[in-house]
């Protein structure tokens, strides 16, 4: 069998279950295949325009907040698909690649896969299925809404209930892992001493990562407020930092020479980094707070974008971490955390109890069960 799994580059949350799929897939003895749809249409400047505008928000979060509600609408979605019928080198694209690849199903992990891909493989006749991932967990764009999916997979529940709400059919939707990375699948958690030790790190200082996520964007606001309220932490900063944020981190640095900050830049050694924590920070995509759960550490989304607002309603019942976008309290937390084993074992009872379930070769055995229900019943 052969998949097509396909991608809209606007942070690395679409693109990594995409790649997830396509190499389990690839492990299970079968071929497939991970593009950014707009490469597969021969179309860069929408590819160029979705990143700038995805970046420009990142520095902006209730500007993407007001900008993507605005946007997320039903109405917005149908008119999408109507633009798109109308791009006729677009088709002419896609149905080349189509021809070339022979793909026996497609799953798009962005909702733009089905306002566009979807209406084009109905419109040359491929007769294949078309599913959709949602990979804000809880959460799935109304501007994607559409009957004609074949299925939608989600990995939550609370996601399954929005599904309903924006008016998918119940035999669309579908319950799955959460697709992870084969490096996290086959990752040896070491235990938080360990980590810390191979890393140069203190072994005993509670310890806090703040994950600046691929576009390497943030600030210097929380440490500065530990510090200025004489909490004394161990920091780390992983990512590749923008310049503006370095600057920030150099002029921290300057002023508290003595404070223990980390900042490793890039680096390969990411899960050693979430071990090592005992809480992880950082403007949360799905991908780095299911991550962290997986590895049984809580995380503090400290700026709320508009599709995880869902998330809230999973937090609130499972206790295993928080939403804050006020930097004194996402302080406040960390000292409180630090401060009581208590929470903390509340905590860690909670992560060993989450509901999700994780493995991206379980969920390609999945899709590939429902493709071959779907020949069954359109051959």
């Amino acid at each position: 069998m052969k998949g097509l799994f396909l991608y809209v580059t606007a942070g690395k949350g679409h693109q990594t279950p995409s790649d997830a799929l396509r190499d389990a897939m690839l492990d299970l003895g079968h071929e497939a295949v991970s593009i950014d749809m707009f490469d597969m249409l021969h179309d860069p400047f929408t590819k160029k325009y979705i990143q700038t505008v995805w970046r420009n928000e990142l520095r902006h979060p209730p500007f993407e907040r007001i900008s993507d509600a605005f946007f997320d609408t039903k109405f917005n979605g149908m008119l999408m698909n109507v633009a798109a019928r109308c791009q006729f080198f677009l088709k002419h694209y896609f149905r080349r690649y189509m021809e070339e690849v022979k793909p026996d199903f497609i799953l798009g992990t962005h909702c733009f896969v089905n306002q566009i891909v979807e209406p084009y493989v109905r419109t040359y006749g491929f007769n294949i299925p078309v599913y959709g991932y949602a990979p804000d967990i809880f959460f799935y764009p109304n501007v994607g809404a559409s009957r004609h999916m074949d299925r939608i997979y989600v990995c939550s529940s609370i996601g399954s209930d929005w599904l309903l709400q924006q008016g998918f059919r119940p035999d669309q939707i579908s319950l799955c892992p959460f697709p992870l990375k084969h490096s996290i699948e086959a990752y040896q958690v070491p235990t938080k001493e360990e980590a810390r030790r191979n890393l140069g790190l203190d072994e005993h200082a509670f310890t806090v990562l703040m994950n600046l996520g691929g576009e390497g964007i943030g600030n210097t606001k929380l440490i500065r407020e530990l510090a200025q309220d004489g909490f004394r932490c161990q920091f780390v900063v992983v990512g590749r930092m923008s310049p503006g944020t370095k600057r920030m981190y150099d002029a921290f640095k300057s002023e508290y020479p003595d404070y223990p900050l980390f900042a490793p830049g890039f680096t390969d050694k990411m899960l050693d980094y979430i071990a090592a924590c005992d809480i992880q920070v950082g403007k949360a995509g799905a991908n780095s707070m299911m991550e962290s759960l997986y590895l049984k550490r809580p995380f503090i989304i400290s700026e709320q974008l508009y599709p995880a607002f869902r998330t809230s309603l999973f937090l609130e019942e499972h206790k295993c971490g928080w939403i804050e976008n006020s930097v004194p309290q996402q302080a406040k937390i960390i000292e409180r955390y630090a401060s009581s084993d208590e929470e903390q074992k509340h905590v860690a009872f909670e992560l060993e109890h989450q509901p999700m379930t994780f493995g991206a070769k379980a969920f390609v055995k999945q899709i590939m069960e429902d493709t071959e229900s779907w020949y069954d019943l359109h051959r």
